[in-house]
């Protein structure tokens, strides 16, 4: 569906100048997305993880399982023993089919997603960054009339399903497998519309034994921990090393701003007001707390992926996770975890990082990678999609990231994506459902649907006509979350703004909620509940929306007026450059692109079917 991929690309292109810590994003833990049925099986796992991905999910929690019968970083909770046995069976025709009559499938494409409504679902009793343990398991009870089929080994490859206990695991369900879909997921969209900055953070356990799969995992022995070459940084490495941002270039690049972050044009500095600077003994700009901007991580160095360690369970205690710190990140670098309660009608009444007396970013807004879950909800099977689910919304107003941590509606995204679309679709905190609309190149419509003003009833953005009149959007360029309305009602090409303001645009779901409560609060006799002008238009490219009178699509050649263009990232060093030079905060700031219809084709809610390697 064109117009969500549009506008989630506006509300990328709107927030490069912010440090990506502060950017709210859909977040799931892949035990309850992908493994709510304890069904570890490796196609269904690449169709429910490409789903998730083009719902779009953005950040991912892996549980991953130290293996030591054969050595490796499992997503199976349980070792795969290398012999099968008594407790360890192939899963038989006759079962695959009652399974699959008991369970049936979807692949859905995204151009036909049309109906989504409410919710999603967590446990109070599970920890944050795990999964829900309310999901229902397969049964691991063989057929009553038959027996198991025990084949030899020579009979088995690493896509045979084995039921072991109550788990079913094929032997390609590893850490490695997991990264060789990520790397095709990031080279298929490595365009300049379709880039994104995406996280993974990664749960450290020991799987339980085979021989007895109920039990609590055990220990390793003394000649069973993972060594050099085994570590989960090298199995990351091993598909992601170009594709990662590490610790080690955080470090450096915090230690001389000047040399990295501030190397770009004015126009493209990191927006004040999201982190403390110093200067050290050396006279070299520095920060503690500072992250890059996605427009830096993402179109200057190439980088996709974030990746950190969540909880390390007792078990694995022993594992020195030292020697994997300069690929991936401190256990907890990358969430903040915050406590919410919700009313009955999903409004966040406890928890919020918005703070209407506060305009800058304090320890009591601060939603640097702040995430929580929300209550349990019932969606059903088929919701519908353009409908903002009023607690993930919510959630996400108030600058925390929505953690999905449960199986929703009692089947994982590969049987049906319908559910975690509507999810995703949720944490849409910019446009209205149906916006952006479609814009044309026709004289008569030059200015009609061409401009972007915030509706004052519920914060959503809409098109409008460039010529109308309405107050303007204005932004403190210090204090983040200080937004002023203008004192007149202008037409977009000539609205000015009350002194140390500028017109401007949120760029993110706390700013934006910052903007409503001004307007709200407003007593000026202008203010009109339909529309306030915010500075993103159309004006240059039907359906290419950028930041100011005068700004220009980065995506399209001069020659070239119709059609967005779709470049790969990596070739366009001249490109990129011209991109950042459009990123201004008050008059080139990239935003929404509509991709070619090719592009727009190729993600769908189906999934991508990446041809991983399983290792």
């Amino acid at each position: 569906m064109e117009s969500w991929d549009e506008a989630f690309r506006t509300q990328r292109d709107v927030g490069l100048r912010i440090p990506i810590n502060f950017v709210t994003v859909g977040t799931a833990s892949l035990s309850a997305a992908c493994f709510g049925h304890q069904k570890y099986e490796d196609a269904a796992f690449q169709k429910c993880f490409s789903n998730l991905l083009a719902a779009p999910f953005k950040r991912f929690v892996v549980d991953v399982y130290w293996d030591t019968v054969r050595s490796v970083w499992s997503l199976c909770p349980v070792q795969v023993p290398t012999t099968l046995g008594t407790d360890v069976y192939t899963v038989t025709t006759a079962t695959a089919t009652a399974m699959a009559t008991a369970q049936s499938t979807a692949s859905v494409d995204r151009r036909d997603i049309q109906e989504a409504s409410t919710s999603f679902s967590s446990s109070s009793s599970s920890t944050p960054l795990e999964a829900s343990s309310t999901g229902t398991p397969i049964s691991s009870s063989p057929d009553a009339t038959s027996s198991p089929t025990i084949p030899s080994f020579d009979q088995i490859n690493n896509s045979t399903l084995l039921q072991i206990g109550s788990y079913q695991c094929t032997s390609s369900m590893t850490l490695a497998f997991l990264s060789d879909i990520y790397r095709s997921f990031l080279d298929k969209t490595a365009t300049t519309t379709e880039a994104t900055v995406t996280y993974l953070t990664l749960n450290v356990h020991a799987a339980a034994s085979w021989q007895n799969s109920s039990t609590p995992a055990q220990q390793p022995g003394p000649d069973q921990w993972p060594r050099a070459g085994n570590l989960i940084s090298d199995i990351v490495n091993g598909n992601l090393s170009d594709k990662i941002y590490t610790p080690q270039k955080l470090q450096g690049e915090r230690s001389n701003l000047n040399g990295s972050w501030n190397t770009v044009s004015w126009e493209n500095l990191p927006a004040s007001g999201y982190y403390q600077t110093a200067l050290d003994t050396s006279n070299h700009l520095t920060t503690q707390d500072g992250w890059p901007t996605e427009a830096y991580v993402e179109f200057r160095e190439l980088y996709r992926l974030v990746a950190a360690f969540g909880s390390v369970d007792p078990q694995m205690a022993g594992y020195n996770i030292t020697g994997d710190l300069e690929t991936i990140f401190a256990p907890m670098t990358i969430h903040d975890y915050h406590q919410t309660n919700f009313s009955s009608t999903g409004d966040v009444t406890s928890g919020c990082l918005f703070s209407a007396s506060i305009a800058s970013v304090t320890r009591d807004t601060n939603s640097s990678y702040a995430f929580s879950t929300v209550p349990a909800l019932n969606l059903g099977a088929t919701p519908n999609t353009t409908l903002p689910i009023p607690s993930i919304a919510n959630l996400t107003s108030c600058g925390l990231s929505p953690f999905l941590n449960y199986t929703l509606s009692n089947v994982t995204a590969d049987q049906n994506p319908i559910p975690y679309v509507a999810f995703a679709h949720s944490t849409l905190w910019t446009w209205e459902p149906g916006m952006a609309l479609n814009t044309t190149n026709s004289v008569s419509s030059a200015t009609a649907g061409r401009c972007a003003a915030m509706q004052a009833a519920e914060g959503r953005w809409r098109t409008v006509d460039c010529t109308a009149h309405h107050l303007a959007a204005c932004q403190s360029p210090n204090d983040p979350y200080h937004w002023e309305l203008s004192a007149t009602a202008t037409d977009y090409y000539h609205t000015t703004c009350p002194s140390n303001t500028r017109f401007s645009v949120p760029h993110t779901a706390l700013e934006n909620s910052y903007l409503l409560s001004a307007i709200q609060s407003s007593s000026h006799s202008d203010v009109d509940a339909s529309a306030i002008f915010l500075n993103l238009n159309a004006l240059d490219v039907p359906s290419c929306w950028v930041v100011g009178v005068n700004g220009t699509c980065p995506y399209v050649s001069n020659t070239d007026t119709n059609q967005v263009r779709v470049v790969l990232v990596p070739t366009i060093a001249a490109v990129i450059i011209f991109l950042l030079a459009a990123l201004t905060f008050f008059d080139k700031c990239a935003a929404n692109r509509k991709q070619d219809r090719r592009g727009a084709r190729r993600r769908n809610v189906g999934g991508w079917e990446y041809e991983g390697v399983p290792s």
